[in-house]
């Protein structure tokens, strides 16, 4: 080993033997990495805000950001003053004691990790303001700026506390609901019963007050003397209720199905979430039911654990069931089931990532004597059919059915991670469907560019021209989330018809849409449509020098595409949140194909200090209206006379796959303080990883053994062969293995 590589190892080495760190694998997948890296206190700094806040400010310098810039920086950190809306920067570096050693003084770093980690992991930030659940609560918002929180931050500050959103944490929104359910309760019990003094259990709630979860408001201890009104409607004189499945049908979407009809429709109200693993409970947003026995509810908190569903009932009555929420794995959305013979049944249905589909019929009578939660993972995967599945959209038929009969279809859907969905279920009718879709010969989404942005719509062919125009009130247009708000329509010829969403609609997403034109003899026609406007996101992962000449550069994308990119001197606005315009990059940059999760991008003929740019585009053609950066690091060319021998990985062991999966891997050389832990990578876990790494020594070499295991118990490396990447002092060092 060289000398100048033992004095590397020695003084990282005084960071400690043992390294306990959040590794994000898919880290700001759907946004732009440079971005968040580069974003600092200049980049979130709110001059309004900070003058507002402090009117002797105000009065000395306006609203001079140069001036109120630099006051915060010399007194106003010092002072403990707070500069916007979105992270009291004093408080978060002050609460979290890791962050404070590591960081210091530098106050772009808190910055940084605030927007790269600690919002996502709940971090108090300092204020009320919560960016991660302000994209989550509304939907077109998230479809729009996806994780990109500074963008969030700014639409909250220009135009969301205008149009009265909610940007607060859902702890805080939860805790004054139950704080103003419990007054209510109290003053319900005061308005039915003789006053009494108030219980000494309980106190005026102070600023940190949160009521318990499991501690509903107290009923009165007797039915009053004096009637009341009835709180809801009463349930049907039937058997006991159940829940009979609880099914995740998308990110946010849970299904609740009982075991019969409610006499009228669940509010949201009677139902509550509550994580039984230990983590928050998950707020419901609304609750829609067709038919008073199947529930759809969009929730804004979730995450991979173990949750209880309870319902209250409009007689009181209480019923409850275990389920657990996944979404490591790919997300099904939009699928139906339409038969189309006696015999033959056509189901169709969106994807969000490529892998296979399985799945296992049961007849109608079976399924009366088997819910859906007896169906296992196992069972459908080992037992069940196998068909591969495409990103977006996918079709296949289902044959050998039998005339008349009803069916449920159990699928589970695997991604090329080997990540599965949980057991979901689908019901084919006995009933030959009436195929009224061919009436639509096409329908295909655009994005129409105006001056002010976009408008956003659908241009639909039929199979022959209506006698008279159709009318903006005949189409009825929706995706899995809920229905599209319409606001113009225009055609030619009684044929080709655009309609316009509304001017600030937003798609959600890429979605399977449903587009029902409702005939004025009574008849409806029926299409469907898949949206997909969205470019592949991708984010820079690592730059490595080959030799003095030669890059190898790590690109992960969310989608199959091609990569354009190019080598500058120089990025325009380089270190701002400004959009970086990709046109040139487009018209005379180099391509290659790129897939879905990692790719490698050899680059030669390039110099320490520029920059490796690249912009996207998908199969059909959806670009990105910016490019990703990332600057290339200086080669330093090997001594002559220096051992240049470099580390390496001479073998990997699998100590446990799953369980708390370990992994021993051996170096040829010291490597203690080296490791960093936050990059490493295992093929078929793309997702944000707890690892915990340990030193140790084997042969004659010393700290040369690094054992790394998975935190998150819940996460298992699948059977096959892997590779594993990880960075020892800034370079990639990757090792191909078998489970």
């Amino acid at each position: 080993m060289s000398e100048a590589f033992k004095r590397r190892a020695k003084k990282k080495a005084k960071k400690g033997r043992r390294i306990l760190v959040a590794a994000m694998a898919a880290a700001m997948a759907f946004g732009n990495i440079g971005y968040v890296h580069a974003a600092g206190v200049d980049d979130v700094f709110d001059e309004h805000y900070y003058a507002d806040q402090y009117p002797d400010l105000k009065a000395a310098f306006g609203y001079s950001r140069s001036a109120l810039l630099k006051h915060f920086m010399k007194f106003g950190l010092a002072e403990g003053r707070v500069m916007n809306e979105m992270i009291d920067i004093v408080k978060y570096r002050a609460i979290y004691k890791d962050l404070q050693a590591a960081f210091g003084d530098d106050w772009d770093k808190y910055i940084e990790h605030y927007l790269a980690h600690g919002a996502f992991e709940k971090r108090d930030n300092g204020t009320d303001f919560d960016p991660v659940d302000y994209l989550n609560r509304y939907n077109e918002l998230q479809a729009t700026f996806g994780s990109d929180l500074l963008s969030a931050y700014k639409h909250y500050k220009e135009y969301g506390k205008q149009e009265g959103r909610d940007g607060r944490s859902e702890n805080v929104i939860v805790a004054e609901r139950r704080a103003a359910e419990y007054q209510a309760a109290l003053e319900s019990q005061a308005e039915t019963s003789e006053p009494s003094e108030p219980s000494a259990e309980y106190s005026e709630p102070e600023d940190t007050w949160e009521p318990e979860p499991e501690a509903p408001p107290e009923e009165p201890s007797r039915p009053s003397e004096t009637p009341s009104e009835p709180s809801g409607p009463s349930e049907p004189e039937k058997g006991s209720f159940e829940i009979q499945s609880v099914e995740v049908v998308g990110t946010g979407r849970i299904r609740v199905t009982l075991n019969q009809k409610t006499e009228q429709p669940l509010t949201l109200e009677a139902f509550s979430i509550i994580c039984n693993s230990g983590g928050s409970d998950m707020t419901i947003r609304s609750v829609s039911t067709d038919d008073n026995k199947v529930y759809d509810l969009a929730t804004t908190y979730y995450r991979d654990q173990e949750y209880d569903i309870q319902i209250t009932l409009a007689d009181g009555t209480t019923i409850s069931k275990v389920f657990e929420y996944r979404t490591d794995c790919a997300q099904i959305t939009s699928i139906n089931a339409a038969r189309t013979s006696a015999s033959e049944a056509r189901i169709t249905y969106h994807s969000d990532e490529p892998g296979y589909f399985y799945y296992i019929l049961r007849e109608s009578g079976q399924v009366a004597a088997q819910a859906a939660s007896d169906v296992t993972e196992e069972e459908v995967i080992g037992d069940g059919v196998k068909i591969e599945m495409l990103q977006y959209e996918n079709a296949f038929t289902i044959t050998g059915l039998s005339e008349g009969m009803a069916y449920t279809m159990y699928y589970v859907a695997v991604n090329t991670e080997e990540k599965a969905t949980l057991v979901n279920s689908l019901s084919i009718d006995g009933g030959i469907y009436e195929e009224t879709a061919t009436a639509i010969k096409r329908a295909e989404a655009f994005a129409e560019e105006q001056a002010d942005g976009y408008l956003y719509g659908f241009e639909i062919e039929l199979e022959n021209a209506t006698s008279e125009p159709l009318t903006l009130d005949q189409f009825e247009i929706s995706c899995p989330q809920g229905p599209t708000t319409l606001e113009n329509i225009s055609t030619s010829d009684n044929r080709v018809y655009r309609v316009y969403m509304d001017r600030y609609g937003i798609p959600s997403g890429t979605n399977t849409y449903t587009i029902l034109i409702n005939l004025k003899d009574g008849s409806q026609l029926k299409g469907s449509c898949h949206l997909d406007l969205q470019e592949p996101r991708v984010d820079i992962r690592s730059i490595e020098w080959k030799d003095a000449d030669t890059i190898e550069v790590t690109v992960n994308s969310d989608e199959a595409g091609t990569l354009y990119y190019a080598i500058q001197d120089e990025v325009e606005d380089e270190g701002t949140i400004e959009g970086k315009d990709p046109s040139e990059i487009y018209a005379s940059g180099n391509q290659a194909s790129m897939g879905y999760g990692l790719n490698y991008i050899t680059v030669s003929g390039v110099n320490g200090g520029q920059w490796f740019c690249c912009a996207t585009e998908d199969a059909k053609g959806n670009r990105a209206d910016f490019y990703n950066y990332k600057q290339i690091p200086e080669y330093t060319a090997p001594d002559p006379g220096e051992d240049t021998t470099q580390p390496e990985i001479t073998g990997v062991t699998v100590l446990s796959a799953s369980n708390n999966a370990r992994l021993k891997v051996v170096f040829n050389q010291n490597i203690n303080g080296l490791y960093d832990n936050s990059l490493t990578q295992i093929s078929g876990i793309d997702q944000k990883l707890l690892l915990e790494a340990t030193y140790s020594s084997e042969g004659d070499l010393e700290d040369n053994v690094l054992t790394i295991r998975v935190v998150d118990p819940s996460v298992s490396i699948p059977e096959g062969s892997h590779t594993l990447t990880v960075y020892i002092d800034g370079k990639a060092i990757r090792f191909d293995f078998t489970v």
